[in-house]
């Protein structure tokens, strides 16, 4: 079963690979937009050829894990079932692809990276007409979400979790996240680096804004894959419970990985398609 899991997670990244190599200059596809700050530079993209009404009352954001960038979705934007029903976006984290981050010092915890991200979501907010936009995070991601819908509830009406931690006990890391803390970060890649801290800085994160997510009160969905072998799919049980002040809706995937945004697109689409129905 692991080698099938390995098979199919190898398969998918190389297919992405492919699918980006082919849409990332395409303008019938894909937009390219980046937004200087003082000190580093935002970079998103979106889907160009969505008519403004359409726009205005289904515009999505994607938000990726670690390591990683807007990529992840690449499917997504020559998908025709998804973009000509919603209008989407996915950004690139501080720290990931073309964004930067400020003071040289990089983003780990959840609200750091949530406070970089405000300009690209108001830039978003903005081009959309100032309607909300729903949020979908997949890993790191997923846990970062509720936490910009906590920051900028003005510009966001929905939440959709894919494959994230979500409570602190359950978002300890794994062995081999500790164990390259043993040696010299020289040994590893940045990116290997930057990646493991993002890991090592989710469970003190999520301690710290349980209290924020039990406040939330927009839609909020979960979805989470019954074999994921780095997120515990416990995570997802405790949704509603964590997020008490909330209308959550809990979908398993039986047999699922950690890599249901690119193994599950059809359920993450009907996921999103089921959040516009509860919030407009």
């Amino acid at each position: 079963m692991a080698f099938l899991f390995g098979g199919t997670r190898q398969y998918e990244i190389k297919k992405n690979k492919t699918i980006l190599a082919r849409i990332n200059h395409d303008k019938s596809l894909i937009t390219h937009h980046h937004i200087p700050c003082a000190e580093h530079t935002l970079h998103y993209v979106s889907s160009p050829n969505i008519n403004t009404q359409t726009q205005a009352k289904s515009t999505v954001v994607f938000v990726h894990g670690t390591p990683g960038s807007w990529a992840s979705f690449s499917r997504y934007f020559e998908n025709n079932n998804i973009t000509n029903d919603f209008s989407i976006h996915a950004i690139d984290r501080p720290g990931w692809g073309e964004s930067g981050y400020d003071k040289n010092q990089f983003p780990y915890s959840l609200s750091e990276q949530s406070r970089l991200i405000g300009p690209m979501l108001e830039a978003i907010w903005k081009s959309n007409n100032q309607h909300k936009v729903l949020l979908v995070g997949h890993s790191l991601g997923g846990s970062l979400v509720p936490k910009l819908a906590v920051d900028y509830p003005q510009y966001v009406k929905g939440v959709i979790v894919l494959a994230g931690d979500l409570d602190p006990e359950l978002s300890e890391a794994r062995w081999f996240n500790k164990a390259m803390t043993w040696l010299p970060e020289f040994c590893f890649p940045k990116s290997w680096v930057d990646s493991n801290k993002e890991v090592l800085a989710i469970q003190p994160s999520l301690a710290d804004l349980q209290v924020e997510f039990s406040a939330l009160s927009m839609p909020i969905s979960v979805l989470q894959g019954s074999h994921d072998g780095l997120v515990r799919p416990e995570n997802a049980a405790k949704a509603s419970a964590i997020f008490s002040s909330a209308e959550v809706e809990v979908i398993m995937l039986d047999g699922a990985s950690h890599i249901i945004n690119l193994t599950h697109v059809s359920e993450v689409k009907d996921a999103i398609t089921n959040m516009f129905k509860k919030c407009c």
